[in-house]
């Protein structure tokens, strides 16, 4: 959740690149990239270390340099610090490019990523947190004995 919506509710084009951006690490690391708040330990791992065993030495080094700097834009706590989706959409298909030619020259069969990108999401962990609380303060308030028939 961008914090921009956690904090205020704003929903502007910002918000869909940074939960595409969620979405993009999710692929890459075939699980919830955010699933608790409290999850430090994975968070603070590279991202890297979280690729998913399924493509896991199939991403050629530069492919995976464009795709990852791309996914680390988007979900940026600031929205003016993202990119716009249109420069998404044209780094994607750059980092697509790379691979396919990548995978033309590649004799070796499997690719070794050397990188190490730690991608920060403390601020969006406690906006989230936050956002939780909230949600579960206003449930426990409710009274549903007035709301159900």
């Amino acid at each position: 959740m961008a914090t921009e919506y956690a904090i205020n509710g704003t929903v502007t084009d910002k918000c869909d690149v940074f939960s595409f951006g969620m979405v993009l690490l999710e692929v890459v690391c075939g699980r919830q990239y955010l699933i608790h708040p409290r999850e430090t330990e994975f968070l603070e791992k590279p991202v890297e270390e979280k690729i998913d065993a399924n493509i896991k030495g199939e991403i050629a080094p530069e492919c995976w340099q464009v795709f990852i700097d791309i996914a680390h834009r988007c979900v940026k706590h600031e929205p003016d610090e993202r990119p716009i989706i249109g420069e998404v959409e044209v780094e994607l298909e750059h980092a697509l490019l790379l691979q396919e030619q990548a995978d033309i020259t590649n004799t070796n069969g499997e690719y070794s990523l050397l990188s190490k990108t730690v991608i920060d999401l403390k601020l969006v962990r406690e906006y989230f947190e936050q956002a939780l609380f909230h949600q579960e303060d206003i449930t426990e308030d409710s009274d549903l004995e007035n709301v159900l028939p």
